[in-house]
């Protein structure tokens, strides 16, 4: 581990080096150089930027669809359970005993429960759903940007490197 930091720094400061000469031998050559790898560097950026801004719109999309799923979601539970009270309440008023009235409450609230339950489920659903969906776009995102960065890294390489040689040609 020791050795490879060593190959390392001296690599790093072999090109520190080699940079250090040419700015000294031929200052507007290396500002050149410097300047046309930063606009090679700025161009790249352009992809990937936009690569973001759709999944930050496909993100969007996403987190507005499952807000309209869950408050869907959440009017039905609250019109059932409405529709559940005032059954419940007829069902009060109509009971000729009280056996009558346990009975029928105890059928509602089985219901109820079974109810429940149901739109549990259905809200992991929803849930689940929006994140496997948060999960896919940021997957796409990822192999979008970093596999055009991976290729473009070599071509940057060697175009300073090609710099380099014409400077030296010269």
């Amino acid at each position: 581990m020791f050795n490879q930091m060593q190959d390392f720094m001296t690599e790093q400061m072999q090109a520190f080096t080699g940079r250090a000469q040419q700015l000294k031998d031929d200052p507007l050559a290396a500002f050149r150089e410097g300047v046309a790898y930063s606009a090679g560097t700025v161009e790249a950026l352009k992809q990937p930027v936009r690569f973001a801004a759709r999944s930050g719109a496909q993100l969007s999309s996403l987190t507005h669809q499952t807000a309209q799923d869950l408050i869907e979601l959440q009017s039905h539970m609250i019109t059932s359970s409405l529709t559940d009270i005032a059954a419940g309440l007829e069902r009060a008023a109509q009971a000729k005993d009280f056996s009558a009235l346990l009975s029928g409450h105890s059928e509602a609230l089985q219901r109820s429960a079974g109810r429940l339950a149901t739109d549990a489920t259905r809200a992991m659903e929803i849930v689940a759903a929006a994140a496997r969906g948060a999960q896919q776009v940021a997957v796409e995102t990822y192999e979008k940007i970093s596999k055009p960065a991976e290729a473009a890294t070599p071509r940057a390489q060697q175009a300073r490197r090609s710099g380099k040689a014409k400077t030296k040609a010269d």
